[in-house]
Formats: C-alpha cells, sequence, structure tokens
C-alpha cells in the first residue's frame, strides 16, 4: 500500500511538472501605455518620432506609446498643456521647449530626474549644457537632447551678384547692415522684391535677445530673478535692429512660422535659421547645396548666439515614469542620436559623437560653435510674461513710435509691475 501511495505522489509530481513545462508563458499583463508629445516641427521631424516610437515599442513589446504632434508654437502648446492638467491627461513624456523648464517647472509640474540619471551608464557622455538646461531652482527636471541655435546662414550666389565675396561672410554687426543694404533688390516702385536680411516684426521674442547679449546686456538676471532688459547695451542693439529695419531691407514675416521665412523661398539674402529649417530648406531645394553657408557666429561686446534646447521632461503625476524613462532613454542612445544627426541635422549631445558630427559635414563645425556660445531663454517662471513685453517694445522701436530706449523701459516697468502684482518676486 506504501508503495502505491509513492507511486501515485511521484505520478502527481511528474504530472505537475509535465503541466507546468507546457502551458504556456504567463502573461505579464496589459502592456503600460504611454502619452508622448512632441512639437510638430516640420514633416520630416515628425516622421522620425514616429520611426523610433515603433522601434521603442518592437523592443519594448510590454509598452505602448501614444504619440501626440503638438502645434509647434509655444503659446499653442501652453494652452494644450493647461488643456491636458485639468483634464487629467498631462503627457507621461514631453519633448519640451525651454521656456517650459522655467514656466512650468515653477509649477512643479515636472517629475525629478537626477535619480534615473545617477543610475543611468550613458549620462557621462553628455554634454554638460544638456543636464545645465534642465535645471530649475538647481533640480534636474529636464535632459537635454537637441540644441536648436539660431544661425546665420546666405546666400553665395546672391552674394556674388551683388559683387561681395561669397566666402567672407559678416562677423560684425556693421558687415551684416551693410551686406544687408547691398544685398537686398527692390522694384522700380521702391518695394523690397528679395531681402537683404530677414528681419521679422512678428513674434519675434528670440531674434533680438542675440543682438542684446552680443552688446552686452544680460536681459535677465536668472540669479536673482529680475529683469534687466533696458538696459543701455539692450536698448543700442534695438535701436541697431531698428534703423536697420527702417533701410528698407526686408520683407514681412512671422518669426514662429518658419515656412514664412523670405529666406526659404529664396526671397532673401541672408536669415537666422534653426538646423531643422535648414534641413527642411535643403530637402526642398537640393540644388542650392553648394549656394547655401553658414556664417560664423557675430561678435560685438562678446560673442554670443541664441540656442534654444528641446528636452524630455516627465510629467510630475506620470503614473508611469519608470517606463517613461526607459523610453528616454532610448531616445538618448547613440543609435537615435546618429538617426537625428543624419536624417535632421541635429547637432549631438554625445562627447563621443563630436566628431562624427564634423565629419558629417565640415559646416557642422560652424554649427557646434553656435551651440558653444549659444544662450537660451532665461529659465524664470514669468518668461511668457518677458516674452510679451520685449516683444512689445521690440515692435514698438521698429514702428518708430519709440526710441528702444524709451520702448524698452516702458516695457520692464509694466513688467515689474505685473510681477509685482501677481507676487511672482
Amino acid at each position: 500500500m506504501k508503495r502505491i501511495l509513492i507511486g501515485l505522489t511521484c505520478l502527481v509530481i511528474l504530472v505537475g511538472m509535465a503541466v507546468g513545462f507546457n502551458a504556456p508563458a504567463e502573461s505579464k499583463g496589459p502592456a503600460v501605455k504611454l502619452s508622448f508629445w512632441v512639437p510638430g516641427e516640420s514633416n520630416n521631424w515628425v516622421e522620425y518620432w514616429r520611426g523610433a516610437v515603433k522601434e521603442f515599442e518592437a523592443a519594448n513589446p510590454d509598452i505602448q506609446v501614444e504619440l501626440t504632434v503638438t502645434p509647434s508654437n509655444g503659446q499653442d502648446i501652453e494652452t494644450k498643456l493647461n488643456a491636458a492638467k485639468l483634464s487629467g491627461t498631462y503627457p507621461d513624456v514631453f519633448a519640451a521647449y525651454l521656456m517650459f523648464i522655467g514656466s512650468r517647472g515653477a509649477r512643479n509640474e515636472f517629475a525629478g530626474l537626477e535619480g534615473y540619471v545617477k543610475k543611468w551608464d550613458g549620462k557621462n557622455d553628455l554634454f554638460d549644457s544638456v543636464y545645465e538646461m534642465g535645471k530649475y531652482k538647481g533640480k534636474l527636471i529636464g535632459l537635454g537632447f537637441c540644441p536648436s541655435p539660431t544661425m546665420l546662414v546666405y546666400r553665395k550666389d546672391y552674394f556674388q551678384e551683388a559683387g561681395l565675396d561669397p566666402n567672407k561672410p559678416p562677423t560684425t554687426w556693421e558687415e551684416l547692415a551693410n551686406y544687408a543694404v547691398k544685398l537686398t533688390k527692390k522694384d522700380e516702385n521702391g518695394n523690397v522684391i528679395r531681402a537683404g536680411f530677414d528681419l521679422p516684426m512678428v513674434d519675434a521674442f528670440t531674434f533680438p535677445e542675440q543682438f542684446m547679449r552680443q552688446n552686452g546686456s544680460v536681459v535677465i538676471d536668472e540669479k536673482r530673478q529680475k529683469p534687466r532688459f533696458n538696459d543701455r547695451a539692450a536698448a543700442e542693439a534695438i535701436q541697431f535692429l531698428a534703423d536697420l529695419y527702417a533701410k528698407k531691407v526686408s520683407i514681412p514675416f512671422d518669426f514662429q512660422k518658419g515656412d514664412t521665412f523670405p529666406f526659404m523661398s529664396s526671397r532673401a539674402a541672408m536669415s537666422f535659421l534653426t538646423p531643422n529649417q535648414i534641413a527642411k530648406f535643403m530637402e526642398s531645394n537640393p540644388a542650392l547645396k553648394d549656394k547655401m553657408a553658414i556664417a560664423p557666429v557675430l561678435k560685438r561686446k562678446v560673442k554670443k548666439a541664441f540656442a534654444g534646447y528641446r528636452l524630455f521632461v516627465i510629467g510630475k503625476e506620470s503614473k508611469h515614469k519608470n517606463e517613461a524613462w526607459k523610453l528616454i532613454q532610448f531616445f538618448m542612445s547613440k543609435e537615435q542620436m546618429k538617426k537625428r544627426m543624419i536624417d535632421l541635422a541635429t547637432p549631438v549631445v554625445r562627447k563621443s559623437m563630436t566628431q562624427d558630427f564634423i565629419k558629417l559635414d565640415p559646416a557642422n563645425k560652424t554649427v557646434l560653435e553656435y551651440v558653444e556660445f549659444g544662450k537660451g531663454k532665461a529659465v524664470v517662471p514669468w518668461i511668457s510674461l518677458y516674452i510679451k513685453y520685449a516683444e512689445q517694445a521690440y515692435e514698438v522701436a521698429l514702428n518708430r513710435k519709440m526710441t528702444a530706449q524709451q520702448a524698452l523701459n516702458e516695457a520692464q516697468k509694466a513688467l515689474e509691475d505685473e510681477l509685482k502684482k501677481f507676487n511672482l518676486q
């Protein structure tokens, strides 16, 4: 009897083992769903992200990513983020503009990234700016992945037409102004038919800043969180642009709408463009590859450029922060960075890839100079208010309704009054 019981017990164990061996793999449950927002800056840009998301999902079948392409305009994104916050649909991962680090960081809308970065084996290969740009009051809340310097580009063939040396682009303000006048073409009625220089009037809040900083203005004292954009250096810079505008060297366009830049339709000889805009221009005009070049960073009192940054952030209320970080790591990998470098002409942010970027195109050495001397928007919670008043002052000065100094004085006072009113200082 005892032998029978032992035999039955062994049989049960063997059957159990067999059943267990043949059973289907244990289900891991439904896939985690992440929402990922990225501003839609160009068709190539959007296509890259769609492809990258598919690659990530194929490598991580337990995570699904819902990609949302937002408008590219910062104000439209602000509206969309506000609505998402109210409806509880804030993105898990967001490819944010630098301006959001200050405005949204002050509202504690982004999760801290220090803990994730410390454990990441790729952390030492990144430029310091990747981390510095993503800090709000010392706390790391964004990881920079895409420097977006605004670079002075010019048409060599138009330079030759105007009798200028196509290998000697402007390097100073005076040369820029002189060349702009020589390069401008007008009809018999004095209307500009080809601009010497793209000088924006509308939504131009990032445009004059590079000139203000080149002339020595700090624009905003980030350490003390104080506006400083009405100093003499800033006023001289705005007045220089207003005087150049009065010489009728440009064609009106909206600085926030990349497609409207006259340079993009070969109606301007010089312009300030981002890498994305340059890539888009070359995609539409491959025959002009050797006729367009990038000028070095302009120098006045100091060598400064405007360089925005795109940064990955994780929503503070995200329920899937670990998966969100996994997605960011994937986007920051060498493989994905190389794709962006080749497909989108995006400057790299890994030290080990700098030479690869230059080998791809010798002109990229100049691009990295813009990144090196670049400064983006100040990281302050009231950056949107600053943009509103600084933009008004710029437009008033260009329309000759006031001098640049008067316009900036009024704008700074209005901003300071509003900051006090809402207890933002």
